[in-house]
């Protein structure tokens, strides 16, 4: 069975490309019976929410030449801490 150590590496890899199919079940069993890692994988599908909306206000401001404000940096910095706060928490 997987440890949660791996499990939690899993969910970060899924962020930035696709798992393998032995991969995704791998994790998915382990979701099944760890209510820790659920949790945790639930902060991780808030930063997902976050970067696509993020993403798409960049993509945006990228159309007029501009970049992404300092504030808007600092929103998502904030909720990245917050995230991980709750995962060691």
């Amino acid at each position: 069975m997987m440890m949660c150590k791996a499990a939690t590496k899993l969910m970060s890899k899924q962020l930035d490309a696709p798992l393998t199919t032995r991969e995704k079940l791998s994790l998915r069993f382990h979701l099944m019976l760890c209510s820790v890692c659920r949790r945790c994988d639930k902060q991780f599908e808030m930063l997902r929410k976050a970067g696509r909306a993020y993403g798409g206000a960049a993509a945006d401001k990228a159309e007029h030449h501009c970049m992404a404000s300092e504030e808007d940096m600092k929103k998502v910095q904030e909720a990245i801490a917050q995230a991980e706060e709750r995962r060691q928490g």
